[in-house]
Protein backbone atom coordinates (compact mmCIF):
# COMPACT_ATOMS: atom_id res chain seq x y z
CA UNK A 1 0.00 0.00 0.00
CA UNK A 2 2.58 2.60 1.11
CA UNK A 3 4.57 1.56 -1.92
CA UNK A 4 1.98 2.23 -4.47
CA UNK A 5 1.57 6.07 -2.61
CA UNK A 6 3.66 8.28 -4.58
CA UNK A 7 2.08 6.88 -7.97
CA UNK A 8 -1.07 7.62 -6.58
CA UNK A 9 -0.26 11.22 -5.99
CA UNK A 10 1.63 11.77 -9.12
CA UNK A 11 -1.40 10.32 -11.26
CA UNK A 12 -3.98 12.86 -9.63
CA UNK A 13 -3.32 16.57 -10.38
CA UNK A 14 -3.71 19.39 -8.13
CA UNK A 15 -5.62 21.31 -10.18
CA UNK A 16 -8.77 20.33 -11.46
CA UNK A 17 -11.04 22.11 -14.23
CA UNK A 18 -14.61 22.45 -14.61
CA UNK A 19 -15.75 21.54 -18.16
CA UNK A 20 -19.34 23.01 -19.40
CA UNK A 21 -20.46 21.94 -22.64
CA UNK A 22 -21.48 24.50 -25.48
CA UNK A 23 -25.05 23.28 -25.37
CA UNK A 24 -25.41 24.28 -21.27
CA UNK A 25 -25.76 27.58 -21.83
CA UNK A 26 -28.61 27.33 -24.27
CA UNK A 27 -30.25 24.10 -21.94
CA UNK A 28 -30.08 27.02 -18.56
CA UNK A 29 -31.60 29.93 -20.74
CA UNK A 30 -34.49 27.72 -22.32
CA UNK A 31 -35.02 25.83 -18.89
CA UNK A 32 -35.80 29.90 -17.22
CA UNK A 33 -37.78 30.69 -20.67
CA UNK A 34 -39.98 27.75 -19.58
CA UNK A 35 -40.40 28.62 -16.19
CA UNK A 36 -41.52 32.20 -16.80
CA UNK A 37 -43.55 31.17 -19.37
CA UNK A 38 -45.21 28.50 -17.01
CA UNK A 39 -45.50 31.05 -14.31
CA UNK A 40 -47.38 33.37 -16.82
CA UNK A 41 -49.89 30.63 -17.86
CA UNK A 42 -50.63 29.78 -14.05
CA UNK A 43 -50.96 33.43 -13.24
CA UNK A 44 -53.99 33.84 -16.41
CA UNK A 45 -55.67 30.29 -15.41
CA UNK A 46 -55.99 31.37 -11.91
CA UNK A 47 -56.79 35.10 -12.60
CA UNK A 48 -59.86 35.67 -10.80
CA UNK A 49 -58.66 33.27 -7.77
CA UNK A 50 -55.55 35.18 -6.76
CA UNK A 51 -57.35 38.75 -7.47
CA UNK A 52 -60.35 37.30 -5.14
CA UNK A 53 -57.72 35.76 -2.66
CA UNK A 54 -55.58 38.99 -2.52
CA UNK A 55 -58.75 41.30 -2.02
CA UNK A 56 -59.83 39.35 1.18
CA UNK A 57 -56.56 39.88 2.12
CA UNK A 58 -55.85 43.26 1.95
CA UNK A 59 -59.83 43.83 3.15
CA UNK A 60 -61.76 44.42 -0.21
CA UNK A 61 -64.76 42.43 0.15
CA UNK A 62 -65.44 40.55 -3.44
CA UNK A 63 -67.76 41.46 -5.53
CA UNK A 64 -71.49 39.83 -5.42
CA UNK A 65 -72.80 38.53 -8.63
CA UNK A 66 -76.21 38.36 -6.76
CA UNK A 67 -76.12 42.03 -6.25
CA UNK A 68 -75.43 43.84 -9.08
CA UNK A 69 -77.88 46.85 -7.79
CA UNK A 70 -81.54 45.63 -8.08
CA UNK A 71 -83.15 45.33 -4.98
CA UNK A 72 -86.38 43.51 -5.74
CA UNK A 73 -86.39 41.95 -1.89
CA UNK A 74 -87.35 45.48 -0.48
CA UNK A 75 -90.92 45.51 -1.59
Amino acid sequence: MLESLPSMIASHPAEKFLYLDPGTGSFLLQILIAAGMSVIFVLGVFRKKITAFFGRLFGKPPADPSQDGDSSDDD
